[in-house]
């Protein structure tokens, strides 16, 4: 029999307050905070303005999935923290250790004997009825014997004070990477009142939850000395895609998709250049029944086929472990206490909140009475999250429930209305009081115990009637702060974590096991990003020549840069083919339309491939990278006039930050495969540029080279300092072309480009098993040698003609070359593993 619900919980209107007593005094663990003037209105505005700059700058942001105008919403952090004294502290993470434990031995029961359902413990419509129940995962053994590794608890304190535990997040438990972010940007912004209130560090739980990664691999040693290890995402549109990628270079993992992955023999092989290489944990971000397309859901793209095969065969582990949804149900809320009696013959430390599930025929009288009071809720995660709340329906929604309830009874679940406590947060320049949930977060040691985060993510209301915590719908997200402690933590003792304290420290993934998705990704970053520097470059120009009226020659630059807009896709042909004596008119229309942030050709297009890109590989690149990226993407997504003027001084704060991309990935980033790729599709999309601007110009159809587009040519190359430093008489055909083709040592120049994507392409992994005659790697090595000495003969500087099949010649062979690499790299499945 379940516990039955202990009263009606919280139903005070005036709920606890995280800060101050009920007369009004602050509390005692606040007085540090308080001292500091840390929550000082004239100062605070200043300090969050940092805090906001940091956040924006570090890309933080969480996925909305509803919402029309984006994907991506910037991360809703307070800068108000939560305290909670080191006495208060030990008594909650005493009750969550007692909690993952007991969820633990849950778990191993369910999925092997089931005694809990044959002794009558638990009904079994309860666990078997439930859709996170997964049969293909029962009999399912694990090296260890335990099932999960993370837990995250959330709780709500009720009026009296006491901590209730709302619900737990057993399958792919999401927030700690979030809360290292927010200790990173509080404990920077709010740095003296941090060390004032002595805060407890969170370094210490990340260390160990690598440590505990390491002891679960059934491989102790992989080829370099270590085992292997990874984090699987579903990708960059999932909701918490930042944290994904931010935790796995915290800890050193390997960001990987279920693309990346493949099963063979009965063990799980990640897809890397230089062959597939032996997976031993798999730290999973993906739901369970998406895991695995052959045993789970047929429909997944998102795991990978074959997973749980080679799970039973003990040669990976998956953290948590498969099936471990079951235990996020909230259905099994009445029957915690009885459960923690029977397994760990202990009274449960946390107190629930007060819990019905429908298809107890005594617990579903009781939701069905109190439909005028009570919170409605889907019985098991499958079903979703969100609440229904009683007291805030008419006569015709209850009895709509009613209906709803007494249908399908076992889907549904309702909870005492607890009136959560609320904590200050900072809005609008003042203070306000917010209901809060908090979530606690737990990790297994390797010697079956558990550590609880000293701290944890407090989630904010975005409603003041009630506790609607959901990110989805626009709640906000606190820092948790645990004060007191300096200098009496154990975890202190342990010595320095080679992790920084509060996620500064960088560990990263190895260079050597690069995904070809990751590859995919860099070079395509590479591509959009000397892209979108080619279509600045000829806006610039183009707004300098209509601006700048002293400029000699500019009206009649203004057609080849017409016809260059039009060859690239920016404009319409109708405008790029108009004559000469409407150039000015009609680069004034084309400004407008480049301008237009509808316009598929236009810059903010290409601006938002770039941003995809770059996300899908965002472990991947320097943080300063992603930083300089993200305030790109800010700057060149604010609307601009036509005016010539105006738009060329946001072309040029657009021009800075992609230059600074390039010192980025010449000064930060290792010469790895990464680095390779990235510089890979910058050259050879600058390349792919050169010639297209040949042919826009109108050097490609074999006409004579007015000055006009010569002198375009001169500058979208960044070479008419070199070229008057070499030809201070004029601008010549041939010495112009020579140098825009030929000159290796030019970083603007054909030859140049060709030097460096065969330079690189030499010190890729060779792809095994494939012969000369067949290898697209090879091939491409061929074209490249091809197209060299196609530049290296300076006929076509001289003739005409000889440019014009120069150039036709190179449109085809550059993007071949493009495709060759997709091939050898991007879309091949190795037959050699490691």
């Amino acid at each position: 029999m379940a516990d039955p619900p202990r009263g009606s919980a919280g139903l005070s209107a005036e709920p606890w307050d995280e800060m101050v007593t009920g007369d009004g005094q602050v509390r005692a663990h606040w007085q540090s905070f308080i001292s500091s003037g840390a929550s000082d209105s004239a100062s605070m505005e200043e300090r969050w303005d940092a805090g906001r700059r940091l956040l924006f700058q570090n890309g933080v942001t969480y996925h909305a999935y509803a919402d029309p105008q984006g994907v991506e919403r910037p991360w809703p952090l307070d800068p108000i923290p939560l305290l909670l004294p080191q006495s208060e502290w030990l008594m909650i993470a005493r009750g969550v250790q007692q909690r993952a434990r007991l969820l633990d031995r849950v778990l191993v029961d369910f999925y092997g004997p089931q005694r809990l359902l044959r002794d009558g413990v638990l009904p079994a419509g309860l666990v078997l009825g439930d859709p996170g129940f997964l049969r293909a995962c029962h009999g399912l053994t694990l090296p260890t014997g335990s099932r999960l590794t993370l837990l995250a608890t959330d709780m709500v304190r009720d009026r009296d004070g006491v901590w209730r535990v709302l619900s737990s997040r057993t399958q792919a438990p999401t927030g700690t990477g979030y809360t290292l972010e927010n200790r990173v940007v509080l404990s920077q912004t709010l740095a003296q009142s941090f060390r004032a209130c002595n805060v407890e560090r969170l370094s210490p739980f990340f260390e160990q939850l690598r440590q505990t990664l390491v002891a679960l691999a059934p491989r102790q040693s992989g080829p370099d000395g270590c085992p292997r290890l990874v984090l699987l995402t579903p990708g960059p549109l999932n909701e918490a895609y930042f944290e994904h990628a931010f935790l796995a270079r915290h800890l050193g993992l390997t960001l990987v998709e279920g693309a990346d992955l493949t099963v063979r023999d009965q063990a799980v092989y990640l897809k890397t250049l230089g062959g597939l290489e032996r997976i031993d944990v798999i730290l999973r971000r993906v739901d369970d029944d998406f895991c695995d397309p052959l045993e789970l859901r047929s429909d997944s793209i998102l795991g990978v086929a074959g997973l749980l095969e080679a799970v039973r065969a003990g040669n990976v582990v998956v953290c948590n472990g498969l099936g471990s949804g079951v235990t996020d149900s909230v259905a099994l809320t009445p029957w915690m206490g009885e459960l923690s009696r029977h397994l760990l013959g202990e009274e449960p430390l946390l107190a629930d909140v007060p819990t019905y599930w429908g298809g107890d025929a005594r617990q579903r009288a009781e939701m069905v009475a109190g439909l005028d009071r009570l919170v409605f809720r889907p019985a098991y995660s499958t079903l979703g999250h969100r609440p229904t709340f009683g007291p805030e329906l008419d006569h015709a929604g209850r009895a709509e429930l009613a209906a709803n309830i007494r249908r399908r009874p076992q889907d549904w679940v309702a909870q005492e209305p607890v009136t959560p406590s609320t904590a200050p947060v900072w809005r609008d320049g003042r203070k306000l009081a917010r209901p809060l949930v908090l979530r606690a977060f737990a990790c297994a040691t390797p010697d079956g115990d558990w550590m609880v985060m000293p701290g944890g993510l407090a989630r904010i209301s975005a409603d003041d009637r009630f506790a609607s915590v959901s990110l989805q719908t626009g709640a906000g997200a606190k820092d948790v702060w645990i004060t007191g402690a300096a200098g009496t933590n154990p975890q202190r003792r342990r010595g320095a974590s080679p992790l920084m304290p509060d996620g500064t420290g960088d560990t990263g993934p190895r260079t050597g096991d690069l995904p070809s998705r990751a590859a995919d990704h860099l070079f395509w970053v590479g591509r959009y990003a000397e892209r979108a520097d080619n279509a600045v470059r000829i806006l610039r120009a183009a707004a300098r020549r209509l601006s700048d009226d002293a400029h000699p020659g500019a009206e009649e630059e203004l057609l080849p840069l017409l016809r260059l807009m039009g060859f690239t896709g920016m404009i319409p042909a109708e405008i790029s083919g108009l004559p000469q004596a409407d150039a000015v008119r009609g680069m004034r229309q084309a400004l407008e339309i480049v301008a237009d942030r509808g316009n598929p050709g236009g810059l903010r297009a290409t601006m938002d491939r770039l941003r995809r890109a770059a996300s899908g590989v965002r472990d991947r690149l320097p943080g300063e990278f992603s930083r300089v990226l993200t305030v790109l993407d800010e700057v060149s997504a604010r609307p601009v006039k036509a005016d010539p003027a105006a738009m060329h001084l946001h072309l040029d704060k657009i021009s800075r930050l992609l230059a600074s991309l390039i010192g980025l990935e010449l000064d930060g980033m290792s010469r790895g495969p990464a680095w390779r790729f990235l510089v890979l599709g910058r050259r050879l999309e600058r390349a792919i540029g050169i010639v297209g601007a040949f042919h826009g110009c109108g050097l490609g159809a074999g006409t004579s080279a007015p000055v006009a587009a010569l002198s375009v040519l001169l500058e979208l190359a960044a070479a008419a300092t070199a070229y008057r430093e070499r030809h201070p008489v004029g601008i010549r055909r041939e010495q112009v072309l020579s140098l825009l083709l030929a000159d290796k040592e030019h970083p603007r120049s054909l030859a140049f480009q060709i030097k460096t994507v065969q330079r690189q392409l030499e010190k890729l992994p060779v792809v095994e098993g494939e012969t000369p005659a067949t290898s697209p790697s090879r091939q491409a090595f061929d074209l490249l040698d091809a197209a060299a000495g196609l530049v290296a003969d300076p006929q076509p500087a001289r003739d005409p003609t000889a440019l014009a099949a120069l150039a036709e010649r190179l449109g085809r062979l550059l993007p071949e070359i493009s495709n060759l690499l997709s091939q050898a790299y991007f879309s091949h499945v190795f037959a050699r593993t490691t």
